[in-house]
């Protein structure tokens, strides 16, 4: 009997001693791991392909000392300003001596010698300005926490005749899937109502959909300020060609209805004026190895017109008149979100990012407002800004069973942080790069948790709001 179970605990041993060989053989068969970055590869042998061509405005990017370093401590990054403006001044000696010498046709060994600095340098300094963040909206706060515009419902209290999501709910969590729950009954159809209702609600605004990815490669992750190699953020894919073994590609899952899903499909487009602002929506998957899997409506439009308002100037400071006007006029439009009766109410033809942005957030804002549950709307601070966002407005609902809003949407100034380093620009002019607003309609999985609570009653069972009982 004890040699049978020596032998399975060898066995055991060998398997996962194996098993680990392979996971080493693997990432020693990835490159890309050595790689400092996919989105500005180096090298001619690098092992990413040069798929777009990054343009950063490094001119305005260092215009004012004060803007950049003000952002970097707002947003709590820690960086080394100075070094990085050091290295700057010196990409930019370089560049003017190597065209010099060139227009010339002199000095050959000197710029010979100029071309190794440049390519050294490159690798450094241009990778650290994609990855600095975009330049903040003037309207974020400077308070510590959120800044709250609207509010609307009362928040009602749990009781002992009041049960959670989790009592009302058939859901069941699974070993052999970790990041995902199964729903069953009235809370899996809850999901899909709530799913059809935003779905009408914004092909009532002649939205386009969109059908995205699941899946992206690394150089548009990094784009929004991820690291292709960080699997604590990111679900990483590690793809084998079958036509070379030696061949192995680094991919990541993020889910058809994510930020980077959405974006994918206009990846080196060029709009025609005539087409623009255009507004695309898509439906879906969306995983994160925090939070697991998520049904999700994102929300993207895109203007030829930039923000009014970003603070990239030493004369442009948070919290001037001209963010104080843009911030009450965002707070009205909002509270005025209950007289919106028909699309017709609302404007989606103007070219102005910012009006884009208000008008995006006022109709997201009433879409919850129908489901008559407690919401407020709020400004996030800039710590809690991604690094691609200028802005957001972050929207709430209040779940009773956590006693605390949960979030559940968000409208997010990009400006032409991510068309810049993706190459999505309007008209033949290679410098027109397209603003962005980004939307999270809604976390339709976090929201249903709070419909359901917010829609119990006292021996009737679930009464749903009158907007989705119709449907």
């Amino acid at each position: 009997m004890k040699s049978v179970l020596d032998m399975i605990i060898i066995r055991r041993h060998t398997k996962c001693f194996l098993h680990e060989i392979r996971r080493t053989l693997i990432a020693e068969r990835i490159p890309q791991y050595k790689e400092r970055s996919a989105l500005l590869p180096g090298g001619l042998n690098t092992p990413f392909p040069i798929v777009v061509e990054p343009d950063i405005d490094l001119e305005l990017l260092f215009k004012s000392h004060e803007q950049l370093q003000e952002n970097l401590q707002r947003r709590h990054w820690i960086v080394d300003v100075k070094k990085v403006e050091h290295d700057y001044h010196l990409w930019k000696k370089l560049n003017k001596q190597i065209a010099e010498a060139t227009a010339r046709r002199s000095q050959l060994e000197e710029l010979h010698q100029w071309g190794e600095q440049l390519y050294a340098l490159n690798a450094k300094f241009l990778v650290a300005c994609l990855r600095l963040p975009a330049p903040l909206h003037g309207a974020v706060p400077e308070i510590t926490g959120r800044k709250l515009l609207y509010e609307y419902g009362s928040q009602r209290k749990s009781s002992l005749t009041m049960r959670s999501w989790r009592d009302l709910a058939e859901v069941t969590s699974l070993d052999a899937a970790p990041f995902s729950s199964f729903a069953f009954g009235e809370f899996a159809q809850l999901e899909y109502t709530l799913l059809n209702y935003f779905n009408k609600s914004l092909d009532a605004y002649n939205m386009q959909f969109c059908s995205t990815v699941n899946v992206v490669k690394s150089f548009v992750i990094e784009a929004f300020g991820y690291h292709f190699s960080d699997i604590k953020n990111v679900f990483n894919i590690v793809a084998e060609h079958d036509d070379d073994e030696n061949s192995v590609e680094l991919l990541h899952l993020f889910g058809t209805s994510t930020p980077l899903g959405i974006v994918s499909p206009f990846i080196r487009t060029n709009f025609t004026s005539d087409a623009l602002p255009y507004y695309v929506y898509s439906i879906g998957r969306n995983y994160n190895p925090h939070s697991g899997q998520s049904s999700c409506i994102e929300l993207l439009a895109f203007s030829n017109e930039h923000s009014q308002h970003l603070l990239v100037d030493d004369h442009q400071k948070a919290g001037d008149e001209r963010a104080k006007a843009f911030e009450d006029i965002l707070k009205k439009s909002i509270t005025n979100c209950v007289n919106i009766t028909h699309p017709k109410d609302i404007n989606l033809m103007s070219n102005s990012v910012d009006f884009i942005y208000i008008q995006l957030a006022t109709i997201i804002t009433s879409f919850y407002q129908r489901l008559n549950v407690p919401l407020r709307v709020c400004l996030s601070p800039s710590y809690e800004l991604l690094s691609y966002e200028s802005l957001r407005l972050t929207i709430e609902v209040y779940l009773p069973s956590q006693i605390d809003y949960v979030r559940v949407g968000s409208v997010s100034l990009i400006d032409d942080y991510l068309a810049r380093r993706l190459m999505i620009k309007h008209n033949s002019d290679n410098k027109s790069y397209v603003a962005m607003v980004h939307a999270r309609v809604a976390d339709v999985s976090q929201l249903a948790k709070c419909v359901l609570e917010a829609s119990q009653t006292i021996g009737r069972g679930i009464k749903l709001p009158s907007v989705l009982s119709m449907r």
